[in-house]
């Protein structure tokens, strides 16, 4: 598809068609932090699902083989549509986490194995291997601009999930239904800023 149309008219109008594609871009561009994937074709604007509908369902899932694992090494991995990272300790031992720094979304397969602690690439904050719990402090490098970009988000915890190493895979215990009712959310969320998810308007 092409670029749009140039924009004519008075300086209010030209103003107020510009506000309109920039929302219609944002509104259908996926979050950083969530993994894109196929269209969603049973899930329209007037047929909004309830998140409801999909209920937490944990199943162990596998995402990578045991034998691409290094000791204190970083892969990413991916599933029930979500962006997992394996971690290993220095002894091999497996984790699995959120692959998202907490703070603005910096992918943490790129970062480092360090005490024990996941060190996002970009502002150098450690996570706990077992726990997620931050290690040290929020944000510290580089100076200065670290910190005052930690600022965006107070300090918070990196999402965990139970591993286990079954048969040669790595498999991570993964609710299954967690994109779907992400997705069931966005778009019910989307309908709501424009009247009532119900086809209704307040």
């Amino acid at each position: 598809c092409g670029s749009p149309p140039p924009i004519s008219g008075s300086p209010r109008k030209m103003l107020a068609a510009y506000a309109l594609q920039f929302a219609g871009a944002a509104a259908f561009s996926a979050p950083l932090n969530v993994a894109q994937g196929p269209a969603r074709a049973s899930l329209s604007m007037g047929d909004p699902q309830d998140p409801k509908a999909f209920p937490v369902k944990n199943v162990w899932t596998t995402v990578c083989s045991a034998k691409d694992l290094k000791p204190s090494s970083l892969k990413a991995a991916f599933g029930a549509g979500q962006d997992i990272l394996i971690a290993t300790d220095k002894s091999g031992k497996v984790f699995a986490a959120a692959n998202v720094c907490p703070h603005i979304g910096t992918p943490l397969d790129q970062g480092t194995v360090e005490d024990g602690a996941i060190v996002c690439p970009l502002h150098r904050s450690a996570f706990d291997l077992r726990t997620g719990k931050l290690v040290g402090p929020w944000c510290p490098a580089p100076p200065l601009i670290g910190p005052l970009t930690g600022k965006l988000k107070s300090p918070r915890e990196l999402k965990t999930f139970q591993v286990r190493t079954q048969g040669g895979n790595v498999q991570v215990l993964l609710d299954v239904n967690a994109k779907k009712r992400f997705d069931a959310n966005y778009w019910r969320g989307i309908l709501d800023a424009q009247g009532k998810v119900d086809g209704g308007y307040y």
